[in-house]
């Protein structure tokens, strides 16, 4: 049986949401005559083992995933489009946030301060921050402390609860919050935001046949378009789909270049090769 899940911006308020997008995506698949379409996602912790599953049929991931750490395992199918502040078609950026009630105004006000990240191998809440750190550093290093909190949630509840002064936080998930959960984003305000980068892809395993790759894009499109699905399009900020190879998520490796450029190491950097230095 074909495995899918869609772990992305599946927040406990958008699940009955995210159950009707997938079972639109299953109808148009079934419609194309595709057998073993899942008819239910799979949750729960675990997702980065589940792209080792040559069954995956359909998942999301960081762009850095699709660049580094399961690049040997999943290929981009689709990028979606948010409806969301700061995203640009098929385009998104992080916000640089703090508390209301701190005076710093401008990026380089952030100076020395304490920076909670969510994950090393993160683009959204590091990646995409580290080349206007990098052009601020000095010595190598920007901020006072960088905490890897594990999510972007923890990361904003450490700002709200004052054992950190700065957050990098997506640009989805903040327009998630600000619609689903407003206090979770209660008395923070913007500093700044990054650059824009390709926005986390919809994924399927490598062991996709090209010709289910092909039905799996074309029930995408149709499900974008599907006007039984538009609540559920709405609800999860999704406008449109863009399709792009593999090779366009090297982009992300700009921003890293950026930083390496002037010995720029503060922010860690997931330790793999290049998506340019593989076959893929």
């Amino acid at each position: 049986m074909l495995v899918a899940e869609l772990p992305w911006y599946d927040f406990s308020e958008l699940q009955a949401h995210t159950d009707s997008w997938w079972g639109g995506i299953a109808k148009h698949l079934r419609l194309a005559g595709v057998d073993g379409v899942p008819s239910s996602l799979v949750r729960g912790a675990g997702y980065a083992s589940r792209w080792r599953d040559p069954q995956l049929l359909l998942s999301q991931s960081c762009g850095y995933d699709v660049l580094y750490d399961s690049a040997d395992l999943i290929v981009p199918i689709a990028t979606p489009c948010y409806a969301a502040e700061g995203c640009e078609g098929p385009r998104y950026r992080s916000f640089v946030v703090v508390r209301t009630d701190r005076p710093w105004q401008t990026f380089q006000d952030l100076r020395g301060r304490s920076l909670a990240i969510n994950q090393v191998s993160s683009h959204s809440g590091t990646n995409a921050l580290r080349p206007q750190a990098a052009a601020l550093q000095r010595e190598g290093a920007f901020f006072g402390e960088v905490v890897e909190s594990g999510s972007h949630m923890n990361s904003l509840l450490a700002l709200h609860q004052g054992e950190v002064d700065v957050a990098c936080i997506d640009a989805v998930v903040l327009a998630i919050l600000r619609r689903n959960r407003p206090k979770a984003v209660t008395n923070l305000r913007v500093v700044a935001s990054t650059n824009t980068a390709l926005a986390p892809p919809y994924v399927t395993s490598k062991h996709t046949s090209a010709q289910l790759q092909t039905q799996l894009r074309a029930a995408l499109q149709a499900a974008m378009v599907d006007p039984v699905l538009a609540p559920a399009r709405e609800a999860l900020l999704l406008r449109d789909l863009a399709f792009f190879p593999s090779a366009s998520y090297s982009e992300l490796e700009d921003f890293e270049q950026a930083a390496i450029a002037v010995g720029y190491s503060e922010l860690p950097a997931p330790l793999r090769s290049p998506l340019s230095d593989r076959n893929a």
